[in-house]
């Protein structure tokens, strides 16, 4: 039987099958983190999650204050259990009034009931309709509405709202900044508002339209909501922290004798 090359001290080299076996007796006490091959011991692993790292097996914990969504199979797809309200959300949709402000008013109303601040409405296709939103227990009082003429105007607002220190929540419906052939569009604005809800927790939501669940975005979380017939599907593109994975109905159960969220 031929010997392996010399390693570096000139000296024969054992065989590959016996390294391996001596490898496979010296190696420490495998840890459940071990089935991939990689070998860690607890006290690493403990540093690991410390840090924030996450398994890919396991939800990681939200890297922010987390507020419940109001629906518990969607809370359960999500790190900590609900919305992170110091990052960006993306809510995708094919047209306005599907449902997407709906999504939002469990947590709305647990956000304006439990912190002082605005909430911020940005470029909204149509105007907050106070009675319904009172219906959810969100006080019309707290809502500020801003119609900027511009891109840049949009982009400029969401970004001082945010860092404002003055509101609790800033919703912006991109699609002006996204019909724009300004450089990065929506993409380049992301990376910034999200670092701007992070350091100054605030949750800030970004209104998209379909065709746009292929561009990238820095966007802790991106929902695309789909409606067939009477059902209202969630489909979570991008999770920070999770993994992605579909809701079906999320709002089965839901009084529909509420009002419309919004009014012409």
């Amino acid at each position: 039987m031929s010997k392996a090359p010399p390693d570096a001290s000139g000296q024969p080299g054992d065989s590959v099958d016996s390294r391996l076996s001596i490898q496979s007796a010296t190696t420490k006490k495998q840890t459940p983190e071990s089935s991939s091959g990689v070998f860690f011991s607890p006290e690493q692993v403990s540093a690991f999650e410390s840090a924030g790292l996450w398994r890919a097996n396991a939800l990681a914990s939200a890297e922010g204050p987390v507020c419940p969504t109001g629906y518990e199979e969607l809370d359960a797809c999500l790190p900590g259990g609900g919305w992170n309200t110091a990052g960006l959300t993306e809510l995708l949709t094919k047209t306005v009034g599907v449902g997407e402000l709906r999504l939002l008013m469990p947590a709305l109303s647990s956000l304006t009931s439990a912190n002082p601040g605005w909430v911020m409405w940005i470029a909204p296709p149509f105007l907050p309709n106070a009675p319904a939103l009172q219906q959810w227990q969100v006080a019309p009082s707290r809502m500020l509405v801003i119609h900027p003429r511009t891109p840049r105007d949009l982009a400029w607002a969401t970004e001082q709202a945010l860092t404002s220190d003055n509101c609790i929540a800033v919703l912006v419906w991109a699609h002006l900044l996204d019909r724009t052939k300004q450089r990065g569009g929506f993409q380049r604005l992301s990376r910034r508002l999200q670092l701007a809800a992070s350091e100054h927790r605030c949750w800030a939501v970004a209104f998209r339209g379909f065709e746009q669940r292929q561009t990238p975005s820095a966007a802790v979380l991106r929902i695309a909501l789909t409606v067939n017939e009477d059902q209202r599907d969630l489909e979570l593109l991008k999770v920070r922290g999770g993994r992605p994975c579909t809701v079906r109905n999320f709002d089965a159960g839901v009084d529909f004798g509420l009002g419309a969220l919004v009014r012409p």
